[in-house]
């Protein structure tokens, strides 16, 4: 077997080259053939200094990846697996929080199953607590907008070559890793890894970040918000009908409403009621756009004999 480890980078200066070092120490000790891939997604200009060091030094062992402007982490991952040979595609942090060494786990882990995705989990994990319940809060929100998100997803992955190949396919309106691992298999597992201290710095994911990027994930990846809509609006509408019905029976057995009222309430309120029935049918269409336009593959083959 051969592997591929794509590094997004964006500041990380002064921790590529021991992670480098480690994931080299790791490959070797196993007698496993490898490549990195760092691609650098236009952060410090002097990470870029320490990638060309590190490709100067090892240029069999290392390609580097310089894209034109930042696009996030997972647009920078997913080109770099587009430049990835290996039979096996590991993602990874640049920050050291993630061991090279906890590699092994997931190769032991995908071995055992035959798994074409495995993550790494944490038990603890090494941010301070408010990033952790944050973090934690969106993730539960987003399993419950997309049931087939495998429940333990991380940037620390061991992936099958052609399912990561096929999510280069893919093109959206926002781009998430492992959306788009869930459309195309669900034979996904996990393991426990280590979550270190952070070498240097602090996370670019601020809270404001996060919830971007949770709302980016749910307008494209989920119908939940949608779904709410059309069922809201067929309750509202039956409530409209009930109420109408209640004031039109009231006057004409109790004839205690003002002249006008009840027809005022009539109107406005079964009115009211099929405008957000029908909001909630277009809102039906548009989420059938959403799934044509998001290139959501209709079938992908695992093995052909």
């Amino acid at each position: 077997m051969s592997f591929s480890v794509v590094v997004p980078v964006y500041n990380a200066e002064n921790t590529l080259e021991i992670l480098f070092s480690e994931i080299k120490s790791f490959f070797q000790n196993e007698g496993l053939s490898f490549e990195v891939i760092f691609v650098f997604d236009c952060g410090n200009p002097n990470s870029w200094k320490a990638l060309e060091k590190i490709k100067k030094e090892h240029p069999e062992l290392v390609k580097i990846i310089h894209l034109s402007r930042n696009f996030g982490q997972h647009n920078a991952t997913i080109s770099g697996i587009s430049f990835a040979s290996g039979d096996y595609i590991v993602t990874m942090d640049e920050d050291l929080q993630q061991s090279p060494g906890d590699i092994g786990k997931l190769i032991s882990t995908q071995k055992e199953g035959d798994f074409d995705v495995v993550y790494g989990i944490y038990t603890i994990r090494k941010h301070n607590f408010f990033r952790n319940f944050t973090s934690l809060l969106l993730k539960k929100l987003l399993l419950v907008g997309i049931p087939d998100l495998h429940k333990d997803y991380s940037s620390f992955r061991l992936i099958k070559s052609n399912v990561a190949k096929a999510t280069l396919e893919m093109r959206n309106s926002y781009t998430f890793l492992d959306g788009y691992i869930s459309w195309i298999t669900t034979n996904c597992h996990s393991c426990i890894v280590d979550h270190q201290e952070r070498n240097e710095g602090k996370s670019s994911y601020t809270l404001k970040k996060l919830i971007n990027h949770s709302v980016n994930i749910f307008v494209t990846f989920s119908n939940l918000p949608l779904r709410l809509i059309t069922i809201s609006s067929f309750f509202f509408l039956l409530f409209s009908i009930c109420y109408s019905i209640y004031f039109a029976l009231r006057k004409i057995i109790l004839d205690d409403l003002a002249s006008g009222f009840p027809s005022t309430v009539i109107i406005l309120s079964f009115g009211l009621g099929l405008i957000m029935f029908f909001l909630g049918i277009l809102g039906e269409y548009l989420y059938r756009i959403n799934l044509k336009t998001t290139k959501k593959p209709n079938y992908f083959f695992k093995k052909i004999e």
